[in-house]
């Protein structure tokens, strides 16, 4: 594990510890009641930013409310003290190098706005999403402040009150709830903005894929959401020629075939070849020296490592398009995230088994057929056609955590964390690194 990345976010446990002994009295009764009650975990979560062609542009990264944590200084709400938690967790140097490429939504209080960690933040990669609830004269200033110093709000619609305006005008980012699925309404909610210039439009809480046209009909500009990764999204593809090549390949790997065998199959498709060495060579993946070949690649991976790399390529299609990298890109994350949860808790023959179910779980939406038929095509071991067909097994708990740091549910990352005997910090620490490995990749 990084130290660069590690550093930041263990200060942010050692602090969190400390404050277990140290209840300030400096605050409220109610936030002593609640900082006494630091033995409840705290968990973020993500949510994909994605443009109209479906590409992953940024992530909005949360620690949910419903989960307090212990009051560290200089804070008097318990929602300035999740704020901390996040800006800690993004303004690691390896962090903000990894996701250069990608923006960072942040939901900030109005208070969190003269934390002195704003000033770490890269202005070209962060959104700031403001919900001031009163403003101010002295929260207004605060904000238009930061928007002449380049950093890039995004204002809720809620907020827009008479005396946001000048504000809104100011903001690079509009968001609008459609969660509600009240198009009728939107439409109406629209028209009351039009005098608006300037700022782009984000949807929040796109669920599925009639919000999500209707919406890029109406001019958004950006969508929040895991819209994309619903099967019934796309017509059924079918298992196609190249994919079949694939599955051909997998099936001769997970047999252990002999070493020009699996070559001449790549050779009947160049293009697979390419791709697979893409991925091979990518940063993530940490070999010392390029692989020139596929037949090198052999020899340098072995069956095993091979195989983990090659179900990427049923991602990687002739015709993929931006919702197939999306898919792609989710499925990385989830896989290397399971796998860095289970690797101190699953024998090592074990562990790879953790990344293929990672990244097979996305084969659904990807290919809309039922998880049943595309793993007949597979010649996979029981234990991961347990955890993929049925929830079951020595996987699933682990995919099961990693689906939940994807919606939010808090409560089910709660009992699962549990019943792993993992920590809160192990959890958001494997879930940045999983995030940050995942942009190494060259997918």
């Amino acid at each position: 594990m990084s130290s660069a990345l590690l550093n930041p976010l263990m200060r942010q446990s050692l602090v969190c510890s400390q404050a277990q002994s140290e209840v300030r009295t400096d605050v409220g009764p109610e936030v002593q009641t609640e900082a006494a009650n630091f033995s409840v975990p705290r968990f973020i979560t993500r949510q994909p930013l994605l443009d109209a062609e479906f590409r992953i542009i940024g992530y909005e990264l949360k620690v949910k409310t419903a989960t307090p944590l212990p009051v560290l200084p200089g804070a008097t709400s318990f929602r300035q003290i999740q704020d901390e938690a996040l800006l800690v967790s993004v303004i690691d140097l390896e962090y903000q190098q990894a996701l250069s490429r990608r923006l960072t939504l942040l939901n900030l209080d109005a208070q969190t706005l003269d934390n002195p960690l704003l000033a770490k933040l890269p202005l070209e990669a962060s959104i700031l999403a403001v919900h001031p609830g009163n403003p101010t004269p002295a929260l207004l200033a605060r904000c238009q402040a930061l928007a002449r110093e380049g950093y890039a709000l995004a204002l809720d619609e809620e907020a827009l009150m008479p005396g946001m305006i000048p504000l809104a005008m100011q903001s690079k980012y509009l968001r609008f709830d459609v969660g509600d699925n009240d198009l009728m309404s939107l439409c109406d909610r629209l028209v009351r903005i039009q005098s608006i210039q300037g700022p782009r439009l984000i949807a929040r809480n796109v669920e599925n894929q009639e919000t999500f046209a209707a919406c890029r009909k109406l001019s958004f500009d950006l969508f929040q959401g895991f819209f994309f990764a619903q099967p019934g999204l796309a017509n059924a593809r079918g298992i196609d020629t190249s994919r079949l090549r694939i599955i051909k390949l997998l099936n001769l790997v997970m047999s252990h075939a002999d070493f020009p065998g699996i070559e001449a199959q790549f050779k009947l498709d160049p293009g697979l070849s390419l791709k697979m060495l893409r991925f091979i060579n990518s940063v993530g993946v940490g070999l010392r020296y390029p692989v020139r070949s596929i037949g090198h690649a052999l020899l340098m991976l072995g069956h095993d490592q091979l195989y983990r790399w090659l179900t990427l390529l049923l991602f990687a299609h002739q015709e993929s398009d931006g919702r197939s990298q999306a898919l792609l890109r989710n499925a990385l994350v989830r896989a290397r995230l399971m796998e860095i949860l289970g690797q101190d808790q699953l024998a090592k023959e074990d562990r790879d088994g953790l990344f293929i179910v990672g990244i097979l779980s996305m084969l659904e939406p990807l290919l809309n057929l039922p998880m049943v038929q595309i793993l007949a095509a597979l010649k996979l071991s029981e234990p991961i056609v347990e955890a993929l067909s049925h929830g079951n097994g020595i996987f699933a708990p682990y995919l099961h955590l990693a689906a939940a740091c994807e919606n939010g549910d808090v409560q089910r990352i709660g009992q699962l964390t549990q019943l792993l005997g993992l920590s809160a910090e192990a959890v958001n620490l494997a879930h940045m690194n999983a995030l940050i490995w995942s942009e190494s990749m060259d997918v």
